[in-house]
């Protein structure tokens, strides 16, 4: 497979006229060598439609032939170089055969008239005086000069009338911005050349001029657009007659002939182009195996024959950036390739390369930075600091002379070429599969090409105006991207900001999660500072010196009360200062990203991303840094001071210090986890903090040697007191004030454990659960203190009894342990009480649960001396409150408060008609068993009705509840079913019973039913 320098032979021309500007003036026609021009440059489709509609009209053939042409494309593109080609096959007919023979057969027309006009120069008497003179016939429009007027059709007629005539107008735009500056009368000099060439239009195309052919070039998209320019362009138009006709096809192929024929002397037969393009088909189905690109290595084969010796994206690349102001397409791309053939040759590099490159151009070379400023002069600093500088320093040398090789650069330059366009919503950038796609070819290292692009994008030591778009490709901006943003806030901390940084990301890094072994971080501390206490132990991390531990630190321990309650961890000298500078990027990372956040950001914006990425790069380097520095700890042993190196991890993002000083510590066997009553940690106590041959020993002493003595362990902080709590509670160990006792102890007496479990409150009865301590039987006794010779008490069932004083005695049968005393159990004696209406007078009932002689005071007196109660007694007049106490057997209740009501039922008149049904809308609440029975049992006499009941039966953590609407009205005795039914449910549960309202079938019955219970009625309740 050839070699560019091997297979093609660039022309003389591109050695001995580099620089200069390869198309010619129309003015230039006479100057120009036809043979020399049509041997370097190659006739496009449009400029063969061009030729063959011009002769048909210049050689008469055809009554209908076209005659005005407009060459139709941006600035660049091919227009003037079309002129050109048509201005001399009119003027030199013996070549026209040579030229055209492929596509148009000339006739027998000798030289033709051929009129141009350039609008880069200036005219005394407008477009149309120029015409006149380049004919001879100026005289003819002398009345239209002073003052100066547009010609019309007729004017045009009788100037132009007569043998073949060619008018070529190039460059009108800017012909058109200058004249409308210019005042003429009333008007500008731009209408007046509207109205003129629209006349000339008109005239061609009426059939009066039929062998005149007109050709114009417009520029539309340029900065050269003005009303009067448009209005022409719509007389053109409605003129109509014209052909409207492209030079050149830039998306076709045509670009690339016209290079190679403008380049290029000789290229190689067919076949060894297949083979260049069989090679790079290769190349990139290398790069697809290895996930660089996705493009199609069959369509890259199709594209190099095509294209050979140029890559084919040089076309789409250049493209992009056609519509940018002064941009010539077609002229500067020749200009732009020229430069960088003859750079290939002159260099030697065509002879290690097989085409011309997208990429191919030098940075370092003036004349190509000024073809370049030219199509965007905004991205010089992204030249000099990334791509090329003189010395090369740029970013992308620097990474080339590491690794060998210019794959760095091609890919920076290759980026550039796509970041240049200034269009409105430009296409700019590539992705890593067009780079891919570019950049492979034969004998190409594709893993180099990957690290290249990944060197360009790294931390802050890559390119500083390459940016990320949001469709994942890179372009170059000019403005400074992450990474020299990154840079720049790097430099400008000072030493203290990043030491400040250093201390707040340490304190992260150990901080105290389990808070087992060490419970503070001091990071990078004055050594006075650090306050050591007892109960807490203080990691303490310092800068690391070339003499490992400093005699400070040594001497500051030495000093210490507490030398148990303290680590050191440092390290290596000489990464002290790496460290600072990634905790510096650290910093600065999360600086930019804080930045971007505070913007409110899309999730998916690129800066926002590779922001995140620039925080996560800082932070595994700071780790990283972190794990070569601080990686030595010093602690407490019975020698002094002991080191041992850790072995730092940083997994997942994340660097737990903690865990791994745990771990370093645990296998020198200072930290101790496993500090349990039931492990050997007892036994370590004993032996090392105990006093020895004692018995008794201070428990704050025991702990304050614990801190004090550098051989002993480091545990949990609550450690010591946990051991102590569960040996205590196990009788292993036994307190009393701060003093510990160690076992064996003699073994204790026989108590017993009584415990309440629940208590009718109606009748007072309790059920309890007797437990026997040290012993396995129980007597009891309701008379005096209880003896051997005292019932036994079945230990299988909890006891119900009424009683208001038990004692209990247990007894171990094994005779292990001694009898102890008797234990004495009292019942709760309660009062209860409730005021009733007879007839007109107040009366007040008390009862003592379970049972007890009660005494009463209705003055606010003591009630212990009050009187005795026996029966229910009227409420003196003016008493506001009764006070009651129930005694026996040394068991006494709480006093019992109950407030005389203010009024009652009768006192305020409610009336009740004893004929008629009544409704008693009052809540009644019963809490236990006895009182619901008695109450279903008072209401059952006369028949009533329950609405809104709920009945709950309830043990322990059991319960079971019926409830109903108050508006649904139950029979008594379907209540009392109902009441039975939940009992069985929960044998032996409390029952509560609510009620909403009650119903009676006569209003006798409701003040009858009142009477019983010894309530009173009151306003408002009662309905009928």
């Amino acid at each position: 497979m050839k070699t560019l320098g091997q297979a093609c032979k660039p022309r003389a021309s591109v050695f001995e006229q580099r620089g200069k500007d390869t198309v010619y003036d129309i003015d230039d026609l006479d100057q120009i060598d036809p043979l020399a021009f049509f041997a370097e440059n190659w006739v496009t489709d449009g400029m063969k439609v061009l030729l063959t509609e011009s002769f048909k009209r210049l050689e008469g053939k055809g009554g209908n032939a076209v005659g005005t042409f407009l060459l139709s494309q941006s600035m660049g593109g091919g227009k003037t170089h079309n002129l050109v080609a048509l201005g001399l096959l009119a003027k030199h007919p013996d070549i026209r055969e040579q030229v055209m023979s492929s596509f148009y057969r000339p006739g027998s027309l000798g030289v033709a008239r051929v009129v141009t006009f350039s609008g880069r120069k200036n005219t005394e008497f407008g477009i149309w005086g120029e015409i006149a003179e380049q004919l001879g016939k100026a005289t003819l429009f002398d009345k239209l000069y002073s003052p100066l007027q547009a010609p019309d059709d007729d004017d045009w007629v009788a100037l132009l009338q007569g043998e073949p005539l060619l008018i070529m107008l190039d460059e009108l735009p800017p012909y058109f911005k200058a004249a409308a500056g210019v005042a003429v009368g009333a008007t500008h000099l731009d209408e007046l050349t509207t109205r003129a060439l629209a006349n000339l239009i008109v005239a061609v195309n009426g059939g009066r001029l039929p062998n005149v052919c007109v050709v114009l070039t417009d520029l539309k998209g340029t900065a050269y657009q003005s009303d009067a320019l448009s209005d022409l362009q719509k007389e053109i138009n409605r003129a109509g007659g014209h052909v409207q006709i492209e030079p050149v096809k830039m998306t076709s192929n045509e670009l690339y002939h016209i290079l190679r024929t403008r380049l290029f002397e000789s290229v190689p037969d067919q076949s060894e182009i297949d083979e260049v393009a069989e090679g790079y088909r290769k190349a990139l189905d290398e790069a697809r195996l290895m996930d660089i690109t996705a493009a199609s290595p069959d369509q890259i084969k199709a594209d190099i024959v095509s294209a050979y010796p140029f890559h084919p994206a040089i076309r789409d690349l250049f493209a992009r950036f056609k519509e940018n102001e002064g941009y010539q397409q077609t002229r500067a791309l020749i200009r732009i390739m020229r430069i960088n053939v003859a750079r290939l040759w002159d260099s030697g590099e065509a002879n290690d390369k097989h085409i011309v490159g997208a990429h191919d151009f030098d940075l370092h070379d003036a004349e190509m930075l000024s073809e370049i400023a030219m199509i965007n002069n905004k991205l010089s600093n992204a030249i000099a600091h990334d791509i090329a500088s003189q010395g090369g320093s740029a970013v992308a040398e620097q990474i080339d002379a590491q690794s060998g090789g210019n794959d760095a650069q091609d890919v920076a330059r290759l980026i550039f070429l796509s970041s240049l366009s200034l269009a409105i919503e430009p296409v700019l950038g590539l992705n890593r599969s067009e780079i891919g796609a570019a950049l492979a070819a034969p004998g190409r290292d594709l893993g180099r090409l990957r690290h290249a692009i990944d060197a360009l994008q790294e931390g802050a030591t890559g390119a500083w105006y390459l940016h990320p778009t949001m469709d994942a490709k890179l372009v170059f901006r000019n403005v400074e991207n992450l990474r020299a943003k990154l840079d720049s806030y790097t430099r400008s901390q000072l030493k203290e900001q990043r030491e400040t940084e250093l201390k707040s990301r340490l304190n992260d890094m150990f901080k105290t999660v389990r808070r087992d072994c060490y419970q503070d971080v001091a990071a990078l501390p004055a050594l006075d500072q650090v306050q050591l206490t007892s109960d807490r132990v203080t990691l303490v991390i310092f800068q690391p010196r070339a003499q490992g531990l400093p005699d400070e630190v040594r001497e500051f321990w030495e000093h210490q009360q507490y030398k148990n309650r303290v680590l050191f961890l440092s390290g290596v000298h000489g990464a002290y200062d790496t460290v600072l500078q990634r905790a510096a990027q650290l910093n600065a990372s999360r600086k930019i990203l804080d930045e971007l956040r505070n913007e409110n950001r899309r999730q998916d914006d690129p800066q926002l991303l590779e922001a995140e990425q620039l925080r996560s790069r800082a932070e595994s380097q700071f780790y990283q840094s972190c794990r070569e520095t601080f990686q030595t700890i010093w602690y407490p042993s019975k020698n002094g001071l002991t080191s041992f190196d850790l072995d730092p991890k940083y997994v997942a993002n994340e660097y737990k210090g903690e865990e791994q000083v745990i771990q370093a510590l645990q296998e020198v066997s200072k930290f101790r986890e496993d500090t349990g009553a039931d492990t050997t940690f007892k036994a370590t106590l004993e032996n090392k903090l105990w006093p020895p041959n004692q018995k008794n020993a201070s428990w704050s002493g025991i702990k304050q040697r614990a801190a004090q003595d550098s051989s002993w362990l480091l545990h949990h902080p609550k450690a010591l007191d946990e051991l102590k709590d569960e040996l205590v509670r196990r009788d292993i160990w036994r307190e009393a004030g701060d003093y510990i006792e160690r076992g064996p102890f003699e073994k204790p007496a026989t108590s017993v454990q009584v415990l309440d479990l629940t208590r009718d409150m109606t009748s007072g009865e309790a059920l309890l659960r007797v437990k026997p301590q040290h012993g396995d039987v129980v007597h009891y006794s309701e008379d005096g203190d209880a003896t051997m010779a005292s019932p036994r008490l079945d230990l299988g069932t909890d006891l119900r009894t009424k009683a208001i004083s038990l004692s209990f005695l247990a007894v171990d049968s094994t005779g292990e342990h001694e009898t102890g005393d008797p234990v004495r159990w009292n019942n709760k004696i309660e009062v209860k009480y409730r005021f009733f209406q007879d007839g007109s007078g107040r009366f007040c009932e008390l009862k003592a649960y379970p049972s007890g002689a009660i005494r009463y005071t209705a003055d606010g007196s003591n009630p212990t001396g009050g009187q005795a109660y026996d029966q229910p007694f009227v409420v003196p007049e003016g008493a506001r409150f009764i006070l009651a106490i129930a005694e026996e057997k040394g068991v006494r209740s709480e006093q019992l408060r109950a407030d005389v009501p203010a009024k009652i039922g009768g006192d305020e008149g409610v009336d009740v008609d004893p004929a008629k049904p009544a409704t008693w809308k009052r809540k009644h609440q019963l809490d236990a068993t006895g009182e619901v029975y008695s109450f279903l049992e008072a209401i059952g006499k006369y028949s009533a009705q329950l609405g809104g009941t709920k009945i709950t039966v309830s043990r322990d953590q059991r319960w079971v509840e019926f409830r109903t609407a108050e508006e649904v009205l139950l029979p008594t005795a379907q209540v009392v079913s109902e009441t039975t039914r939940l009992q069985e449910l929960i044998p032996e549960g409390n029952l509560d019973l609510r009620v909403e309202r009650l119903r009676f079938e006569s209003g006798k019955d409701l003040e009858d039913f009142v009477r019983d219970v010894k309530k009173e009625l009151k306003p408002g309740e009662v309905t009928q």
